[in-house]
């Protein structure tokens, strides 16, 4: 047993001073203390990690690669890649400065051509994105090897808070396709960040240190991403010490499964300020759904028994452009509800429902608890403080992918769970991707012309103040029109093993951990 730990230690040894691209690890079939193992709730799809596509596993794109600027919080930035930045006065150039000496996981150097590269690559994979930074980059200039300069079109305040996501605009070394060109086909993930794929199949992403991080100041331990889909699995995958992370959009637990482990002194529990939102929201192409309706629906919902935070509106406090006198919550009135399905013409039926040319007040609630177990839980509540005002809900659990397929394609509910983007993509990125209306059609999650329109000016504006301005009439067109009714402020909550003695938030809710942080007993 002894002479087989000594070769899983030589073999993790040679991993470090070898390039990722060049060896392949052989893993023990007994679970190294080196190696840390994450639940995620989807397939991890490893080998299709390409910088700037979304075809894998969001916690992936940060292990693997990193930003030029990374996310500090409230609309700020702080230095990622690039060690600082200049924006011009008319907002329509940025200057980037890029630290120098660091290196790909190849071994080649980051540059200004790489970062052109990347973004070159991003804009012709993705045509029909939305992104500022795709949709109104006109240039890319390279003054040096290490200065690159982004000249728009049009102004385009969202560029910080797109650069700094997950995907697609992270840097990834032009080796990384046949022709190290930016239309070359994707062969291999070469990034700078912490780890490279090593193996990836439909159940687990294997991942080894990428030797060359922080300038040759690789982490000690390898990853393995395990796809676990359903929550109560995750759960005993970590009771059994299958995993040692859990948690966050990684991939979370029922309340009651975090609180088992939370009590439980094997284990650690950590919870930091999140950004993130749950809400429901209603069907736009619904007709029946009029502002009364919804009003009348929120109204009839005691949001105060669905969370234990005190919900205000759509967005928290951490949310850049929020502060509590610009976010209001529907009062709980249970009367109130039914004065205003009485004053839009519906009546109570002898089943004790509203109805209206005997079309009743009934709708489904589409949920998934692959990724989200506590929206069953929510869900039955809002059934029945709506059964009470006359109000029939049918609650339809679905599997991820057709979740999904009727969130953006069929369109096939009236009622829907769903959750805020995060961080630097809140507030505005996330209205403008589901609530802003799109070349005469409705929006995903809303068909409202004002709100449409004060979004435009918004993206137009570089002003500090008037952004703030705008975003005081956006959160109030929001609440006045109830097109959302909040069901919980989310937390970043996590579990580990006692194997992981330090555990750091990243600050980005989608790629949670530090691993430069990340210390492993």
């Amino acid at each position: 047993m002894r002479k087989k730990t000594y070769l899983i230690i030589l073999l993790l040894v040679i991993s470090v001073l070898t390039a990722c691209t060049n060896k392949k690890l052989e893993l023990s079939s007994e679970k190294d203390s080196k190696t840390v193992t994450i639940a995620i709730a989807s397939e991890g799809k490893g080998k299709y990690l390409d910088a700037t596509s979304y075809d894998s596993a969001m916690a992936l794109y940060g292990a693997v690669y990193e930003p030029l600027i990374t996310y500090a919080g409230q609309g700020t930035y702080k230095p990622g890649l690039a060690q600082r930045w200049e924006q011009s006065e008319d907002g329509k150039t940025y200057t980037f400065y890029l630290k120098k000496h660091q290196k790909f996981s190849n071994g080649t150097e980051v540059t200004a051509d790489a970062v052109k590269f990347t973004l070159e690559r991003a804009k012709f994979l993705n045509e029909m994105s939305t992104l500022q930074t795709l949709t109104n980059l006109e240039t890319i200039h390279i003054p040096d090897k290490y200065t690159v300069e982004l000249v728009f079109n049009q102004v385009s305040n969202q560029l910080l808070a797109e650069l700094c996501q997950t995907r697609p605009l992270r840097i990834m070394s032009p080796d990384s396709v046949d022709t190290k060109k930016y239309d070359g086909k994707f062969e291999k993930a070469i990034g700078s960040g912490a780890l490279c794929v090593e193996k990836s199949t439909d159940e687990q992403t294997i991942m080894t240190p990428n030797p060359y991080y922080r300038q040759n100041h690789p982490i000690d331990y390898q990853v393995i991403f395990q796809t676990i889909p359903d929550a109560s699995s995750r759960f005993l995958a970590m009771k059994s010490g299958e995993v040692d992370i859990v948690g966050g959009t990684l991939g979370d637990l029922s309340t009651s499964d975090k609180d088992i482990l939370a009590k439980d002194h094997t284990f650690n529990s950590y919870d930091f300020a999140g950004t993130m939102t749950h809400f429901m929201a209603f069907n736009p192409g619904n007709e029946q759904l009029s502002q009364p309706i919804r009003e009348g629906i929120a109204t009839a919902i005691n949001i105060a028994k669905l969370s234990d935070k005190k919900l205000e509106g759509l967005f928290q406090e951490t949310v850049q452009y929020v502060n509590q006198a610009n976010q209001s919550a529907k009062i709980y009135d249970v009367e109130k509800a039914k004065a205003l399905f009485e004053k839009a013409g519906y009546q109570l039926n002898t089943a004790g429902y509203y109805e209206k040319n005997n079309i009743p007040l009934a709708f489904n609630l589409v949920i998934q608890t692959t990724e989200f177990p506590e929206w069953k839980e929510k869900a039955e509540l809002i059934e029945q403080y709506l059964k009470q005002v006359g109000v029939s809900v049918s609650i339809q659990i679905v599997d991820q992918e057709s979740y999904y397929d009727r969130l953006w394609k069929t369109k096939k509910y009236d009622l829907i769970f769903y959750r805020t983007y995060t961080d630097a993509l809140l507030p505005y990125y996330f209205l403008h991707s589901l609530f802003e209306n799109q070349k005469e059609q409705s929006g995903i999650l809303a068909n409202d012309g004002v709100l449409t329109d004060l979004l435009k000016i918004y993206a137009k504006t570089s002003d500090k103040t008037k952004q703030q301005e705008i975003f005081q009439s956006i959160f109030k067109r929001i609440a006045d029109q109830t097109l959302a009714v909040p069901i919980d402020y989310k937390d970043e909550c996590f579990v580990t093993s006692k194997k992981i003695s330090r555990f750091t938030y990243s600050g980005l809710s989608d790629a949670p951990i530090d691993f430069s942080h990340l210390t492993v007993a």
